[in-house]
């Protein structure tokens, strides 16, 4: 976990995060959550991500919304990120909400 205000915590990505680490993204994201406070996920500086790394935000977002909780992305998808995103079909059948969150931007549905 990389900062917080008083508002929301930051879950800072480590350069990599892959199926390799994401167990310390994982906590990090749990230990965010049980803090009471909105959560955003910190893309900036994400070179390396794999589809372990979108699973686990897409489950945290369930969480998120079934706990009255707030989860947000830093920044819009690109790179590594937007890459995996396409490749696992997640943009071209994204629902108005899914496009929102990750790619910051309402669909064209």
């Amino acid at each position: 976990m990389s900062g917080n205000n008083q508002n929301c915590i930051v879950v800072k990505l480590e350069k990599t995060t892959n199926i390799r680490n994401i167990s310390s993204f994982f906590s990090d994201v749990i230990s965010a959550f049980s803090s009471g406070r909105s959560v955003e996920i910190d893309v900036a500086d994400a070179v390396e991500v794999d589809l372990s790394f979108v699973q686990l935000v897409e489950s945290a977002r369930l969480h998120a919304g079934a706990n009255g909780r707030s989860l947000s992305m830093s920044r819009p998808a690109s790179g590594a990120l937007l890459d995996v995103l396409e490749r696992g079909g997640f943009i071209e059948t994204a629902f108005e909400e899914d496009a929102l969150f990750w790619l910051h931007k309402e669909t064209a549905q």
